[in-house]
């Protein structure tokens, strides 16, 4: 390597770091919220393919989902999944996101967007999966995952999301005190393309009135 080679390689890694650095300050004068509470409740919707493992056999299946949340930071959420061999059922809960509140108020952010964005989507979600097999069925329901911001404009239209997801679903009969005859516990892991859509809630208005007008 020459030394002019040598020379433009190290001018280049100050710009690309000096890049890095204008852009980490510049978020740093701002809130951190990156506008999700400018509008209070936010609908997600999301489809994509799946994959479910029954028995240790994989079954290829197709995942959507609807989420409303309260301040991006946890609401309910119903999703159905669709399978060939695996089946279909219709989940039922709620979705929790300890890490954007928790990590907001302690003022933990990195001050990279994406970063923040994709660190405090992380969700663990309960509820109950009724099973559309015909014999109307239900279970329980558990699941994690995270959201990894691919657009994301300033207005009614929030993003668009990739969702990476996994969820558990424990149908096995012993657990309701029947004769267990099969494995219905089945683990799904899912990617789905998600638009968020926000609309404004007002929510500083529910707090009740502290002062009385004389």
């Amino acid at each position: 390597m020459t030394r002019d080679v040598r020379l433009g390689a190290i001018v280049g890694s100050i710009l690309v770091l000096s890049t890095f650095g204008g852009s980490a300050s510049a978020q740093r004068g701002g809130d951190g919220l990156y506008g999700r509470w400018d509008r209070g409740l936010t609908l997600a919707l999301g489809a994509g393919p799946g994959a479910t493992w029954i028995s240790r056999e994989a079954d290829i299946s197709i995942v959507g989902e609807a989420r409303l949340l309260v301040a991006d930071a946890a609401g309910f959420v119903v999703s159905g999944r669709w399978g060939p061999d695996s089946g279909q059922y219709l989940f039922l809960g709620v979705d929790v996101r300890p890490l954007f509140p928790a990590l907001f108020f302690l003022y933990k952010q990195t001050w990279n967007e994406f970063a923040d964005l994709m660190l405090q989507s992380i969700y663990i979600e309960l509820g109950a999966a009724f099973l559309l097999d015909g014999d109307q069925s239900s279970a329980l329901g558990v699941g994690f995952g995270f959201g990894i911001p691919i657009y994301r404009p300033r207005a009614t239209l929030r993003g668009l999301w990739l969702r990476v997801g996994t969820r558990y679903i424990s149908a096995d009969p012993s657990n309701r005190n029947t004769q267990p005859n099969i494995d219905r516990s089945e683990w799904t892991l899912y990617l789905t393309f998600v638009v968020r859509l926000g609309f404004k809630a007002n929510i500083s208005r529910w707090e009740p009135a502290r002062y009385r007008r004389r």
